[in-house]
């Protein structure tokens, strides 16, 4: 990969298209959830749109779930249905919680942030 490519602003990502582990397309990204002290994107809020038949249109999943695919142009999830339909639900104070954010990162197997950056400080 080309390092100059590595770097999206992050106004362009709302819209960038999400993928599943067999590359069908499966929704796009609606929005960023930001931690405001480090300045790193912690979540991405997906919307499916009718994906898999699920009921909520909005999901909140760990940005380390995703992963840059550039053949694709978008962004590739081993995120399965299951994990969707069991995921906590977002209300406007659910982030201000930690035990929200460990149920989430629990549910979808995911490394806590604050686990990974205590590992490489």
């Amino acid at each position: 990969m080309n390092p100059e490519m590595t770097m999206l602003e992050t106004s362009k990502v709302p819209g960038t298209s999400v993928y599943g582990a067999s590359r069908e397309s499966i929704g796009e990204v609606d929005d960023l959830i930001v931690d405001t002290v480090s300045g790193k994107v912690r979540y991405a809020v997906l919307s499916f749109g009718g994906f898999l038949g699920l009921g909520k249109s909005s999901y909140v999943i760990p940005w380390t779930s995703l992963k840059w695919d550039q053949e694709l142009n978008g962004y590739v999830t081993g995120v399965t249905e299951e994990q969707l339909k069991s995921s906590p639900d977002l209300d406007p104070t659910s982030l201000r919680s930690r035990d929200f954010e460990q149920r989430l990162h629990t549910n979808y197997g995911a490394p806590s942030y604050w686990d990974l950056e205590t590992r490489n400080n």
